[in-house]
């Protein structure tokens, strides 16, 4: 055998030294600037819209919360004080699990196809063409972690010093936690436990919002503990809560900026077919973005879970015609339990909602958040609908797809509901809000693809064609009108009869194709 059957192996001298990265990239943004089409006052315009409207909302947005802040601090009644001792136990939990899992469904590294195929395969050190991302994505979860922070203790009437100080706790630890989602991206198994985190910290912002909820009395340890950590004041100046939420927050500062220069000294680690990925998942949201569909990007987070997990364990169907679509309905919603945990996990919104003393939002709340819960369920009702030949292939008509393909998302509603009773208080309520539900989601799963025909409307943004402005609404204007008995304050009949009657047409009206 010759020395030219034999396994190839890469040596350097025979095409040349490796460049770095840095000059990689030097060479990348000088070749861009090359062949660049526009001027400088040409991008200049557009950077200046963009900010001149980020100050705008900013301004706004800051003058709002400002008297919010000033209304909440003047409020001296007994829910007040519950709502701003339990509150951050709530919302902390949830910003952790809700990081972790929106990171690891992203990436949260991320490159495009291309980056993947011409620089990530190559010998050139994948850590280095990989920072520049981490350091985008750690920056932005910072950024939103501070906003996030400053606006909910502002809300809660907090004194600014103690607003800053809990915004940089928080934009702390979720930089921690996006920390953790980059070491955990590095195996398959480490993005499992990560999520398994994350649906335990989903669960703990559970507890107290269901102990608020019901709780009977003030507990005075509680209010002492956090009282003398928040809000206590000393004319003399800072206070030994104050200090000490000091030092947390500077010690959580030190550890983040410690795991955050770690963490980026282990990117070379990260597999090149979960970076890619993300960098597809990106791109397919900015296109379902593009054409206002909010089912599409759904669609596209399940895509990439199941090219992830390449195969399941198949199961033998049981039944004849409609029971056994139900059937297969049942394990394909059981094939994604994590999704159910999640789902169960909203039941945290009207509780909260009610611990908080907004009894009259609760039911609003309850039905956002059931909507949010079933929604990801009817992604088969939603592919029949998109797919003319699957249903041909079924034999059933549209109409009657529906209905049977809403069978098990329909029960679980009714769980939900039925779980979310003791916050909403009423039976007719209930049922409005699980009305509302089921309804709303089987609309916007069965709503057809958005139409690009008809005159171009203009707008700010560019022409628009007027189908895509009712896209985002298909779904949630019958949630609203399930509602609207319940908002209005009618007897208990009309809250039973309207939401009925949506029942009834919405199923027995054929949905549209594409």
């Amino acid at each position: 055998m010759s020395a030219a059957d034999g396994p190839v192996r890469f040596d350097p001298s025979d095409f040349g030294t490796i460049p770095s990265s840095r000059a990689l990239r030097s060479w990348m943004r000088t070749t861009r600037r090359q062949h660049a089409d526009r001027s400088f006052w040409e991008i200049f315009e557009d950077v200046y819209l963009v900010l001149f409207t980020l100050a705008m909302v900013g301004a706004t947005g800051g003058n709002v919360v400002r008297h919010l802040n000033s209304n909440a601090a003047t409020c001296t009644s007994w829910t007040c004080g519950q709502l701003t001792s339990w509150l951050p136990w709530i919302v902390m939990p949830l910003l952790l699990a809700t990081t972790i899992r929106v990171l690891l469904a992203v990436g949260p590294v991320s490159a495009s196809r291309a980056t993947g195929f011409w620089l990530l395969a190559t010998p050139v050190n994948r850590a280095s063409l990989l920072r520049p991302a981490y350091r985008l994505v750690i920056a932005s979860v910072a950024v939103i972690g501070v906003v996030a922070g400053a606006v909910i203790w502002a809300l809660l009437g907090e004194p600014w010093f103690d607003v800053i100080e809990a915004a940089v706790l928080i934009g702390a630890l979720l930089v921690c936690a996006a920390v953790a989602t980059v070491w955990a991206q590095q195996t398959t198994r480490r993005s499992k436990w990560a999520l398994r985190v994350s649906d335990v910290l989903l669960a703990a912002a559970v507890i107290p919002a269901v102990f608020l909820a019901f709780r009977p009395g003030e507990d005075r340890f509680t209010n002492h503990i956090i009282t003398s950590t928040f809000t206590v004041r000393d004319a003399g100046g800072l206070t030994s809560g104050q200090l000490y939420l000091l030092l947390l927050c500077a010690m959580a500062v030190v550890v983040g900026v410690v795991l955050a220069v770690l963490a980026s000294r282990t990117l070379d680690r990260l597999g090149r077919i979960s970076v890619i990925a993300g960098g597809e998942l990106l791109a397919g949201l900015a296109g379902a973005a593009s054409s206002l569909d909010v089912s599409m990007l759904g669609d596209v987070i399940a895509g990439r879970h199941w090219r992830l997990k390449g195969r399941v364990r198949s199961r033998r169907g049981r039944g004849a015609d409609g029971a056994a679509i139900v059937h297969r309905e049942f394990h394909r919603i059981l094939r994604w339990p994590r999704r159910i945990a999640v789902a169960f996990g909203l039941l945290v919104v009207p509780y909260a909602v009610h611990g908080a003393g907004f009894h009259v939002l609760v039911p609003i709340a309850a039905a956002i958040a059931g909507f949010i819960a079933v929604r990801p369920m009817l992604d088969g009702l939603r592919t029949a609908c998109r797919s003319t030949g699957l249903v041909r292939a079924l034999g059933w008509d549209l109409r009657e797809l529906r209905v049977v393909m809403a069978v098990v998302p329909g029960l679980f509603t009714i769980v939900w509901a039925a779980c979310a009773y003791p916050a909403v208080g009423s039976a007719t309520s209930s049922f409005a809000v699980a009305a509302a539900v089921i309804s709303g989601t089987v609309r916007q799963a069965s709503a057809r693809p958005p139409s690009y025909a008809g005159p171009l409307v203009t707008s700010p943004m560019g022409a628009i064609p007027p189908g895509l402005f009712s896209q985002p609404a298909r779904g949630f204007d019958l949630l609203v009108l399930c509602l609207a008995p319940v908002l209005f304050n009618l007897s208990s009949l009309w809250v039973v009869v309207i939401p009925s009657v949506v029942l009834m047409l919405m199923f027995a009206v054929r949905p549209k194709t594409a």
